[in-house]
């Protein structure tokens, strides 16, 4: 549909019924739609292994100990991101298909206005508490003096990546995940040229770290939001649709959380982490994590890259009824994760020195502590991404519910497992506690979905 054409009447299914998301195989469509994403996600996933690289080689284990106790504090920006975009992109398409597009613009403009809104609310709340939050974790000295400028920087600057996060997942569903890919690599060669100018020649350390990340993130959401400022869309932004009507704002918030959920159970895994390894074996440890936590990153984007991509299809068609194309969209967004997954674990457990020298080089202490820590470590990696995308699958077609009580349950369920792992086995208990709880809640995520597909068939 053309600006030019006539826009359909709320309520008909005209749209869902002339659109691509209907007519083509899903197998196309699922490419289409996941190559971009993937391949955006994967370029994330380089930059954020070059910011581990710069790090790891011009700060040393004081770097990698501060960045991987200040990042997850910094992260809840981009799980207000990922709420506000995926909550509110999720909504747009599901009144896309149902053909109801002038509810789905207001909600788009209430998503803008909410990113706004909470970018204002965490950089002030941010700059003033990150020390005292670092403190209590157990920060001291040195580290603590680099990840307060980090986080401060962070917050600072905090309202770019929420904006950033949420207008990639809203551009990519309509319709422009090239040019989300795009967008996604520029941000990345730009976080790289910054790095190398405020880490090397400039020794900012991870003050400018963090300015470069912020930076690269300012120009990512500018270019995508953009997008629903122009002609280019049917459904851009003006000020009327950013008035915040509380239906609209509730429900993208309420189809969001499990996003949230997702990108906080991140912080919280990485908090616990480095309050574990502080306890029960030393900042060394830490340090280690770190390079465990940069390779983890690179597969997981991997797996959100097809969560990400496989979601509008999923939303389009559930809000079409069309439920037995939701089941094949989903079953191949799984058969591609696992296949990933068993590519990574075969790299990662043949060449484990490979990624402990990309990002702390040749160092004698580091590395047999986080050679050993990867061989405990990723054994979980397959059920890591089978409960993203599962999750990203109740998200997408209104089961929020759902979706929220598998996250809620990991966050809960992890915590405990790694209280008791590292009571009774220590160092190596906390390694294998994200394991052993992911596979846990893998087997429940089974029967829950068994559960669902019988209630859509109903």
């Amino acid at each position: 549909m053309t600006m030019s054409q006539p826009m359909p009447p709320a309520g008909t299914n005209r749209v869902a019924t002339d659109s691509p998301m209907i007519t083509e195989p899903i197998g196309k469509l699922f490419w289409r739609y996941s190559l971009p994403t993937i391949l955006s996600m994967l370029v994330t996933g380089i930059y954020v292994t070059i910011d581990g690289m710069f790090i790891g080689h011009y700060l040393g284990e004081v770097g990698l100990a501060g960045m991987i106790l200040a990042y997850p504090i910094a992260a809840v920006l981009y799980a207000i991101g990922a709420t506000l975009g995926m909550g509110g992109a999720a909504l747009v398409s599901i009144h896309l298909g149902q053909g109801e597009t002038s509810i789905a613009r207001r909600i788009l403009g209430n998503t803008f206005s909410l990113c706004l809104i909470s970018g204002l609310i965490t950089t002030v709340l941010g700059c003033y508490f990150s020390r005292d939050i670092l403190m209590m974790l157990g920060a001291e000295g040195e580290i603590l003096n680099s990840a307060d400028d980090y986080l401060f920087w962070y917050f600072a600057l905090g309202t770019f990546p929420i904006v950033s996060m949420a207008f990639t997942a809203l551009l990519r569903n309509d319709g422009r995940p090239g040019f989300v890919t795009f967008v996604l690599i520029l941000g990345g060669v730009l976080n790289t040229v910054l790095d190398w100018l405020l880490i090397v020649v400039f020794p900012y350390g991870l003050m400018g770290a963090a300015i470069a990340t912020m930076i690269s993130q300012a120009v990512t959401g500018a270019l995508c939001l953009q997008h629903f400022f122009s002609s280019k869309t049917e459904i851009g932004i003006n000020l009327e649709q950013m008035k915040l009507k509380w239906d609209h704002c509730a429900n993208i918030i309420r189809v969001g959380t499990p996003s949230f959920l997702m990108n906080m159970y991140l912080t919280v895994v990485l908090t616990l982490h480095n309050v574990a390894f502080l306890t029960v074996g030393t900042p060394l440890h830490v340090a280690a994590y770190g390079v465990v936590s940069y390779t983890e990153a690179f597969f997981y984007l991997l797996f959100e890259g097809i969560a990400f991509g496989v979601q509008p299809i999923l939303s389009f068609n559930a809000g079409a009824k069309r439920f037995d194309r939701v089941k094949q969209a989903l079953k191949m967004a799984f058969s591609v994760t696992l296949v990933c997954a068993a590519l990574g674990l075969v790299f990662i457990y043949s060449v484990p020195q490979l990624f402990v020298y990309i990002f702390a080089g040749d160092n004698d202490l580091l590395t047999p502590i986080a050679i050993e820590g990867m061989r405990w470590y990723f054994w979980g990696l397959p059920m890591e991404g089978l409960l993203l995308v599962g999750a990203s699958f109740f998200q997408a077609i209104n089961y929020s519910k759902e979706a929220s009580i598998l996250t809620g349950a990991k966050l809960i369920l992890f915590s405990a497992i790694l209280c008791v792992f590292a009571w009774a086995f220590g160092v190596t208990g906390v390694w294998i506690s994200l394991a052993t709880c992911s596979t846990v809640l893998a087997i429940w995520m089974g029967w829950i979905m068994k559960r669902t597909h019988s209630k859509l068939l109903a």
